[in-house]
């Protein structure tokens, strides 16, 4: 399924939970757009689960969609009761899941998260004792794009904590204790032998402490005064 959605929606950040209860943990922790579960996982505690969050206003809202190897009717329309109107049955054609998210998910609300970008804003992701600088391209509530040297220490596969310094109206404000994993990698330079030079991350912020989230918000309000002085508009 992560394959024939990427197919379509080439960007799209995929995540995958083992279970009902691990899916909860990572729905309470992010913001998803979309949740796509199986029949199997679909216990009263879930359904009961994703009623509770389909109630929630538009910009808070994470949609639920059902796949499921059966067309029984009865099920179907014990999960329309809690909310969950939409499903699609395995196997299904590679466009289907991709086709449905474009449908449920406008490009809009998929990047509803403004991305902000600062000149000469660094970031600092440490691994263990490690610490490793990078530049940042741009950053929002959700994740952060950077560019980094290619350093053999650096495992991207592994979580990292990351932290930021913007140097704005004359101060550099810091944010710190964004506890992250690298959803994309791109190589943007190579050495003569093509082994990485420098490289370009995307990570997703999977938990941010609550100095953090006030931290972050600062940044976000002095930029947008900044952004209203000189007329820009996003």
């Amino acid at each position: 399924i992560r394959t024939m959605i990427q197919a379509t929606v080439n960007d799209a950040v995929v995540s995958e939970a083992q279970d009902a209860e691990e899916a909860r943990g990572l729905i309470e922790d992010a913001h998803y757009h979309l949740v796509i579960f199986s029949r199997e996982s679909s216990g009263k505690k879930w359904l009961e689960f994703a009623q509770k969050k389909l109630a929630l206003p538009e910009q808070q809202r994470t949609k639920f969609v059902l796949f499921t190897s059966t067309k029984k009717q009865d099920y179907i329309e014990e999960i329309k009761r809690y909310g969950i109107g939409e499903y699609f049955t395995i196997p299904c054609a590679p466009n289907v899941p991709g086709e449905l998210i474009t449908r449920l998910c406008t490009p809009f609300s998929l990047r509803k998260a403004r991305r902000y970008s600062v000149p000469g804003a660094a970031a600092s992701l440490e691994q263990g004792s490690d610490s490793y600088p990078a530049e940042i391209i741009n950053f929002s509530e959700g994740g952060i794009l950077c560019e980094l040297e290619a350093q053999a220490g650096f495992n991207w596969f592994l979580p990292a904590m990351i932290s930021l310094e913007i140097l704005l109206e004359g101060a550099t404000l810091k944010v710190a204790g964004l506890y992250s994993v690298a959803k994309r990698l791109m190589v943007v330079e190579a050495n003569p032998d093509y082994s990485p030079r420098r490289i370009r991350l995307a990570c997703r912020f999977i938990s941010v402490q609550e100095e953090s989230k006030k931290q972050l918000l600062q940044v976000f309000s002095v930029i947008e005064k900044q952004e209203g002085l000189f007329g820009h508009e996003d």
